[in-house]
């Protein structure tokens, strides 16, 4: 816990390095035979279905899965440019692994904190326990699970808060991401969520809250008698070939909900097309199609800009260049991680960064995404 608590809190403290990036290995739109893995093939026919990439990815060109190859060296110049914190650019179109790079000295194999894009990943594993019966329901309230936590309580209010408040971002309490320090170096995290007080009726207003996530975790816990970190590699990572080595836990041995897990950028960009797929991969329905609907879908609005389902945030990206709009949703990590499904385009894009540094002028990552991936499918 320790370590992670200073990598979490090392992004707040840290100030703006500047500098170029240093790219590193696998640019594909240059010369796809760079990359370290043999495993890997580059297929030439623009007609042919990807292979399922448990092992390797199949490669191909931008232009092959119909993406403009100027845009994207566009945004490999402006990470270049202005973004010293990026550490990699991944898009996957049709299936295919069509651009992918490196940059500060990052590789393939590097994994990093993704943070809240750990929130999403809870997401899956809640819809997975409900179809395994661990969960009857998003209507069963966290009282049920952890009694103990509810009998000395302010507001009895707080007994009402249900899976789907937590799910949603409605739980009604103070948040505690006003205060990370504190949350995190606090020896019950689940018992300081709860003593904050609830500010709004469970299920009326988004009010986002790391620390609520944690129960999440919590329950699939001891509902399941594994660790949430187990858990995740016997009914999800193994399952779609992801290698999720870390993900840090609590003093009382709770895999943390709403952060603390560390990926690999082509593991995101798995779950990302385990998403695209509504959850099937090579013929096995890994997270029920019904849940991920669920989770992919308004289910409050966040702020002016954004909605959000079940811990993904949900939005229409104006594409400026070709006049057209698509709905999008992603999973989203402080720093700039992301991973982005445009289910239109048929397409995935994953970005990670140096979460202790910033763009030169302050811009978030996503707007590589926003101004030069997605303006690039034609």
């Amino acid at each position: 816990m320790r370590k992670f608590v200073s990598v979490f809190m090392a992004s707040f403290l840290a100030l703006s390095i500047s500098g170029c990036a240093k790219e590193t290995k696998n640019d594909i739109t240059s010369n796809p035979s760079d990359s370290s893995d043999a495993a890997r093939t580059v297929d030439n026919d623009s007609t042919a279905t990807a292979a399922w990439p448990d092992d390797a990815w199949s490669l191909s060109s931008p232009e092959l899965q119909g993406l403009n190859s100027e845009l994207l060296g566009r945004a490999d110049k402006e990470i270049h440019d202005n973004y010293p914190n990026v550490y990699s650019l991944l898009v996957v179109r049709h299936g295919y692994l069509v651009y992918e790079k490196y940059y500060q000295g990052m590789a393939e194999n590097d994994a990093n904190p993704v943070f809240s894009v750990t929130k999403s990943v809870m997401s899956a594993l809640t819809g997975i326990a409900k179809k395994d019966g661990l969960i009857s329901g998003t209507d069963q309230k966290l009282s049920e699970f952890f009694p103990d936590y509810f009998t000395q309580i302010d507001d009895t209010q707080k007994k009402d808060i249900t899976i789907k408040n937590v799910l949603t971002m409605t739980g009604g309490l103070e948040t505690i991401d006003s205060d990370y320090y504190s949350y995190f170096t606090s020896p019950d995290l689940l018992n300081y969520v709860l003593q904050k007080p609830l500010s709004d009726k469970p299920g009326e207003k988004f009010v986002y809250n790391t620390g609520l996530i944690h129960f999440l975790s919590a329950i699939i816990s001891e509902t399941s008698g594994n660790s949430t970190k187990d858990f995740a590699d016997e009914n999800l990572f193994n399952k779609i070939g992801i290698s999720a080595d870390n993900w840090e836990s609590d003093s009382n041995g709770y895999n943390y909900g709403g952060t603390g897990l560390y990926l690999k950028p082509l593991d995101m960009a798995k779950f990302g097309l385990l998403y695209l797929h509504n959850g099937l991969w090579d013929g096995n329905q890994i997270i029920p199609e019904e849940w991920i609907k669920e989770s992919t879908q308004k289910q409050i609005a966040a702020n002016i800009t954004a909605d959000y389902g079940y811990l993904f945030w949900l939005q229409t990206i104006q594409d400026t260049v070709n006049s057209k709009e698509y709905v999008t949703y992603r999973a989203a990590g402080m720093g700039g991680q992301y991973i982005m499904v445009i289910p239109d385009l048929d397409m995935v894009v994953v970005v990670t960064a140096n979460s202790a540094m910033s763009s030169k002028d302050g811009i978030d990552t996503l707007k590589i995404i926003t101004d030069y991936v997605i303006p690039a499918a034609e």
